[in-house]
């Protein structure tokens, strides 16, 4: 079984010309990290992760030695493209922004096609990400160093259903802009079906994987618990009419 425990640190050996590459527009919490390992780890899907975060840019750079964001999206196709010609990266709409902005991405990425992740119960996923900020703990794979409580905020929890409507509307708008036909992943179907998910979306990339070559289960498991619940029912019956 192949897991990447680090996908920002792995490189393929040998540097290949992509020849179809993928951007999976996401906004937080809506399953892309999952998404991303589980193409990760066949090895024939490029190398997905969220490559225009701050940080990483900033990281990536230096390693690389690479003077200018130009050089650090040259640098990050060459290092990251999967040997069979594949190339992929997850990003958020305000990285987006951020980073290519007004920019022609096809013009950046050969051969771009868009994948989309949503989720379809907003609220359970504004609390995932409230949860995640308060904690530190991101993913069942990585947590802090110190466990931090987590605690009901109802306030930071409509700021989070407000962000995430606004970022899941500037994606809508962006592909009507450019009429852009995504293939769309629901983050209940990946979580319930992943092998099958992921098999579609390489069908839709035009990827075949080589005979023997499976999508492994993931690593990252669900997060939601009965604090999760909790934090539901209690958003719920405050919201209820008197």
């Amino acid at each position: 079984m192949t897991q990447i425990a680090d996908r920002f640190a792995y490189e393929f050996d040998v540097a290949t010309e992509p020849r179809v590459s993928y951007m999976i527009c996401s906004v937080p919490r809506s399953g892309s990290s999952l998404l991303c390992e589980l193409l990760a780890n066949t090895l024939h899907a490029g190398m997905p992760a969220e490559y225009l975060r701050p940080d990483v840019i900033t990281r990536l750079q230096r390693r690389w030695g690479a003077a200018s964001f130009d050089e650090y999206l040259r640098a990050l196709v060459e290092r990251k493209t999967s040997p069979n010609g594949v190339f992929g990266l997850k990003v958020h709409r305000g990285q987006y922004e951020a980073t290519l902005a007004d920019r022609d991405p096809a013009e950046i990425f050969p051969n771009l096609r868009f994948v989309e992740v949503r989720r379809a119960d907003r609220l359970r996923q504004a609390i995932s990400w409230v949860r995640a900020q308060q904690t530190g703990n991101w993913s069942s794979l990585i947590g802090p160093a110190e466990p931090r409580p987590a605690v009901f905020d109802r306030a930071e929890i409509e700021r989070k259903l407000s962000r995430l409507e606004r970022e899941q509307a500037g994606w809508e708008e962006f592909f009507a802009r450019h009429a852009i036909a995504p293939h769309r992943i629901a983050y209940e179907e990946l979580a319930d079906a992943p092998g099958e998910t992921v098999r579609a979306l390489l069908a839709f990339l035009g990827v075949e994987l080589p005979p023997g070559v499976q999508v492994e289960p993931p690593l990252m498991q669900r997060q939601t618990d009965e604090v999760s619940e909790g934090w539901v029912a209690r958003y719920r019956a405050e919201s209820a009419p008197a």
